[in-house]
């Protein structure tokens, strides 16, 4: 038998875009965030462009990525539509946790749709990097 990766020595990498893309339709199709007023919600996941891999070397299991999302979502209040627009996120990067959210097209509801979304869609988007890991690390050489 050829040991073809003895003790993890070389890098061994895994193309996890098709996973992400799947993970962020998943995760964020309808998801919705509110405050005492209004309703934002998430409706679908527009893009997920870029890079995105798991790799191995040495024994360690790291991830590396560098996307762009767009994400259609609504603001509701009292169960009725008040605006339509898009969250993007240009640079979503394995190594930043402090990134740019953009709000188009609310009009002058932007304001309320960034207080109401952002700490939690923020802060649901980074769990993205353990997820990632935690489902591909166990399928990499051993």
């Amino acid at each position: 038998m050829v040991v073809l990766n003895p003790n993890n020595w070389h890098w061994v990498d895994k193309n996890t875009l098709q996973w992400t893309n799947g993970y962020f339709e998943d995760r964020f199709a309808n998801w919705h965030n509110s405050n005492d007023e209004y309703v934002v919600t998430v409706e679908r996941l527009k893009s997920c462009n870029g890079d995105s891999n798991v790799s191995q070397r040495k024994g360690k299991v790291i991830c590396y990525f560098d996307l762009q999302l767009e994400f259609d979502a609504a603001l509701t209040k009292d169960g009725e539509e008040v605006s339509k627009g898009t969250i993007t996120v240009p640079e979503f990067m394995h190594d930043e946790s402090d990134f740019e959210v953009n709000l188009s097209s609310f009009g002058s509801h932007s304001n309320i749709v960034k207080d109401v979304v952002l700490r939690k869609f923020v802060s649901d988007l980074l769990a993205y990097q353990q997820d990632l890991i935690d489902s591909h690390s166990q399928t990499l050489q051993q």
